[in-house]
């Protein structure tokens, strides 16, 4: 039996001064994208809860660690990617109902039974999907032109420096 007592690092796993509990200390299993397993689950509570009050309790959690965590890089780059692919799939579901919003929208404004205001309503607001849809298309077809222009230009920048280069390289006669 060795009569070695263990560090306060070692029984605990907090480092001397560190006011912080254990889970939160660097001994934790973390993934590829640098997260801890409780950070991953903090993440998922984020977006699932209206407060960092309600995912911190969620987790376990003090709701500081919670927002010092958000002060953190990868923890902070990891929550706005999550975000964003949970935007992303509200964005696809409304995108499938899309066709089922403007039948009713269009159902609404020919029913001549329904109110002249309902039918104001439903129309206005097909005409400015319409046009709306429309800028949008156009503006996509301009900065897909502006692309291919500065493409285009940038190919012919580098050919002109190569056919440069090489002129340069040749001797005078």
């Amino acid at each position: 039996m060795s009569d070695e007592q263990p560090t306060d690092e070692l029984a605990t796993g907090e480092k001397p001064g560190d006011d912080g509990p254990p889970d939160e200390s660097p001994t934790h299993t973390q993934r590829a994208d640098g997260l801890t397993h409780k950070q991953e689950a903090a993440i998922i509570a984020l977006l699932n809860e209206p407060t960092v009050q309600r995912a911190a309790k969620v987790c376990g959690l003090n709701d500081r660690t919670i927002y010092r965590w958000l002060d953190e890089p990868a923890f902070s780059r990891a929550y706005r990617k999550a975000r964003r692919e949970a935007f992303a799939q509200a964005i696809a579901a409304s995108q499938r109902y899309a066709p089922v919003a403007v039948q009713t929208l269009a159902k609404i404004m020919t029913d001549a039974t329904l109110s002249v205001a309902s039918r104001v309503s439903a129309a206005t607001a097909l005409l400015k999907f319409s046009r709306e849809s429309i800028e949008l298309d156009d503006l996509a077809t301009r900065v897909d032109d502006l692309e291919k222009s500065m493409k285009d230009e940038q190919a012919q920048r580098e050919a002109g420096s190569a056919a440069g280069a090489s002129w340069g390289n040749r001797a005078c006669a």
